[in-house]
């Protein structure tokens, strides 16, 4: 398979997501919803700027119960900050999980955004049943091709001796992202089990 050919057909419906590299060229319509048009899907290389600064992901030192290592590839400085060129978010090289300091920011967004703003078009921060992985929604951010979709507590800030510095302030403010978010998006389900019962009705 030609890299030409490969470049023709790396395509992805920007309406649907779905991927055309079997079937449709660029510019032409989706053959999957019809609606969409194919568009060039640019691998994750072209999509972030690496920073030089070297860092280290504590991901690579999660544990087993027992104390048996999760990732063999342990080690200091190994690791660096992605920056995706179209939103600037900051994302680990090794784990993907946001930077800090933007993950607050969001965090922050997501809490002072009121609480009649339709779902989607303010950032919405969900915790996971992973005590260590929060789901971070952002507006025009479908996967993580696009921007930071997850934070990881591995990268909470801590000072010289390895203590977590997160403040009781931002504690508060993290609560209340999730609590509005929550209420975002059942307004959002409300919303949409209403048109549903609507339809249903007229059929």
């Amino acid at each position: 398979m030609s890299d030409k050919w490969y470049e023709e057909h790396r395509g992805i419906c920007d309406k649907c997501c779905v991927s055309s590299i079997e079937t449709e060229k660029i510019g032409e319509k989706c053959e999957h919803c019809k609606d969409g048009t194919i568009v060039y899907n640019a691998p994750y290389a072209e999509r972030v700027e690496p920073l030089p600064e070297p860092m280290t992901c504590r991901r690579r030192f999660d544990q087993y119960v027992g104390g048996a290592p999760v990732h063999l590839d342990q080690g200091e400085n190994q690791d660096h900050w992605d920056r995706h060129k179209s939103n600037g978010d900051r994302v680990c090289s090794y784990c993907g999980s946001l930077h800090p300091d933007d993950f607050l920011r969001l965090v922050h967004e997501a809490a002072t955004a009121p609480d009649d703003a339709s779902h989607g078009t303010v950032p919405e921060i969900e915790p996971s049943d992973k005590g260590y992985k929060i789901y971070v929604h952002q507006p025009g951010v479908r996967n993580a091709m696009e921007g930071g979709i997850k934070f990881y507590t591995h990268h909470l800030p801590r000072d010289a001796e390895g203590k977590l510095t997160v403040t009781e302030e931002q504690n508060q403010e993290y609560a209340l992202a999730v609590r509005r978010s929550q209420i975002r998006f059942e307004r959002y389900v409300d919303h949409l089990q209403e048109r549903f019962s609507g339809r249903r009705a007229e059929v």
